[in-house]
């Protein structure tokens, strides 16, 4: 929307992540399941598989099934940064549980695989977990990285490794987690909201998985993170899955609409960002 990042300070980062935080703070919050709009249904429109509009594209796997209302044994909804670590227990109140900016469709054998593992980068030792090849991407396998997924022990000391061509997306749904939920509460509901931080220290993670909804959680690796967000750049699939999120949840991903910003806020870039937005026939570019 015009004007919609008119507030952003880029003074110092610090300044861009809490000026980013106020703009996508207090956002709508979309039921996990319900007889009216939940988040089966946006994220049927938003992983919607570009080639049929009557599938969606899973985020490991590459895998295109039919829309099924309330999913079905092929896909499920995937929480990105794990709800183990910091907000496992859902409610009215709980809204990191529902953020469709970090949920995303994917098989249900690839979900259970990745369980909560952190991300981070595996090597062939690893055992692989497939893609298929569809729209000109994903298919290779037996040859590490390839274009698979990788797995690796368990639990906050595991490692998930996202294959080439979604990692970048994993990235900037972690760093919008982490601008999202600076702790507080929501400014209309009074619901607390837990503070999630991007972090290398995986003890951390351990910490934050006591069974029940924290004040801090954590997730990471944040420097494998960062390397995928540089890697993987944000492409159309994504932008117009910004687009249908935003729309139904009333705040969009900065990272996604403004990827120069993840370095200056997590990273080792001390030079502000200069970013100017054009609106452009509706569109924010």
């Amino acid at each position: 929307p015009a004007g919609y990042y008119d507030q952003v300070d880029t003074s110092s980062s610090e300044a861009l992540k809490q000026s980013l935080h106020e703009i996508i703070d207090d956002h709508t919050r979309i039921p996990y399941t319900s007889t009216a709009t939940d988040t089966w249904d946006i994220i049927n429109e938003a992983d919607e598989d570009p080639l049929n509009s009557a599938n969606v594209l899973t985020i490991y796997k590459n895998a295109s099934y039919p829309k099924v209302a309330g999913g079905n044994d092929n896909y499920n909804r995937e929480h990105s940064w794990p709800k183990s670590y910091g907000f496992p227990n859902d409610s009215t109140q709980n809204y990191p549980y529902t953020d469709l900016h970090h949920l995303f469709a994917a098989d249900s054998s690839y979900n259970s695989s990745r369980s909560n593992l952190p991300y981070g980068t595996c090597d062939a030792s690893c055992l692989e977990k497939v893609t298929n090849a569809y729209n000109g991407e994903g298919g290779t396998e037996g040859v590490y990285p390839g274009e698979s997924n990788w797995r690796d022990g368990s639990g906050n000391t595991g490692t998930w490794e996202v294959w080439e061509d979604r990692r970048g997306d994993i990235a900037r749904a972690m760093f919008y987690m982490a601008v999202r939920y600076e702790g507080g509460t929501h400014a209309d509901t009074g619901a607390t909201e837990p503070d999630l931080e991007l972090t290398d220290d995986l003890q951390l993670l351990a910490d934050s998985n006591t069974g029940s909804n924290e004040s801090v959680g954590y997730m990471g690796r944040l420097s494998t993170l960062l390397e995928w967000h540089e890697a993987d750049p944000v492409d159309d699939l994504e932008r117009r899955r910004n687009d249908v999120i935003g729309a139904s949840q009333g705040n969009r991903n900065p990272f996604i609409d403004a990827p120069e910003y993840a370095a200056f806020i997590f990273g080792s870039d001390s030079e502000s960002p200069n970013i100017m937005f054009v609106a452009t026939n509706a569109e924010l570019r």
